[in-house]
């Protein structure tokens, strides 16, 4: 990190580089699991849930690579080693099944943790690091989307 950046950057910056790496950690698994779950579910309204599983797995790769970008312009380094992603997550990793129901509730789950991740960092971030923050609330706002976008298709499917 540069010698302003470092100037205007009022956080501990390892606090904060670990809470990005378990955010990211969270972010790989739920791109896994997504991926996972969206090669295996069948069922009522399969193919809508397939498509959107794929789409939402793909903002969770683009959050992790902007994750990655920002713990190393906080000069910290990311997670690379798959082993650890179990060790920091704080969203955990469901299991997909072919249950559309239950893999659209474990979906909500962990995007409701995930909104509380952002948050948490977006609040430690607060007035301290702009460009953290701006990225937590980026990262936040599709987060809230996702979890919305879920718990329409679980509504569609009459499986609340």
């Amino acid at each position: 990190m540069g010698s302003t950046a470092k100037e205007i950057v009022k956080v501990n910056v390892d606090e904060l580089v670990e809470e990005l790496n378990k955010a990211l950690a969270d972010e790989w698994l739920a791109y896994m699991q997504y991926t996972n779950a969206a090669k295996i579910v069948n069922g009522k309204m399969f193919p809508v849930v397939t498509k959107e599983l794929e789409a939402i797995a793909k903002d969770e790769l683009e959050h992790a690579d902007e994750l990655v970008g920002r713990i190393i312009q906080l000069g910290g380094k990311p997670i690379v080693d798959p082993k650890q992603y179990y060790d920091k997550t704080n969203c955990g990793y469901e299991v997909p099944t072919e249950d559309i129901p239950k893999v659209l509730k474990d979906a909500i789950k962990g995007e409701g943790c995930a909104i509380k991740v952002y948050d948490k960092i977006a609040s430690m971030t607060h007035d301290k690091d702009v460009v953290t923050y701006n990225l937590m609330i980026h990262i936040m706002e599709e987060e809230i989307d996702h979890e919305e976008r879920f718990e329409n298709i679980l509504e569609a499917l009459g499986a609340k």
